[in-house]
């Protein structure tokens, strides 16, 4: 019986061991596709959204587009990423364009913003 204890106990030591210093490395970016007149609306100095549309987000990496997802009008995308930055972009909608900056274990909202030509 003390040999088995013994054997476990090991065991056990060696698997704190080994996952000791392991995190998840992946984080999450989430936001809408907002499109924007390129122009102030009447009484403001800002531009404000003016429509939202259905169309598909894609994160890309460098030169590869890791994710894709299609969004609804109103509707939130969500991406798990690893971390480091991307480009994101949608598709059907002109001129759409955020950067994120993924941080391991951090969530952060990024809106896709597009320009209406």
């Amino acid at each position: 019986m003390g040999r088995r204890c013994l054997l476990i106990t090991a065991v056990l030591a060696l698997l704190a061991l080994s996952t000791e210093g392991c995190s998840d490395s992946t984080g999450i970016v989430q936001g809408q596709v907002l499109v924007f007149s390129p122009v102030p609306h009447p009484g403001t100095t800002t531009t404000l959204p003016v429509a939202r549309f259905e169309s598909t987000v894609e994160a890309q990496h460098g030169a590869q587009i890791v994710a894709r997802e299609q969004v609804a009008p109103g509707a939130q995308f969500r991406f798990s990423l690893a971390a480091g930055t991307y480009d994101l972009t949608a598709t059907g909608v002109p001129f759409c364009h955020a950067r994120a900056t993924i941080v391991a274990g951090q969530t952060i909202n990024v809106n896709v913003r597009c320009v209406e030509p």
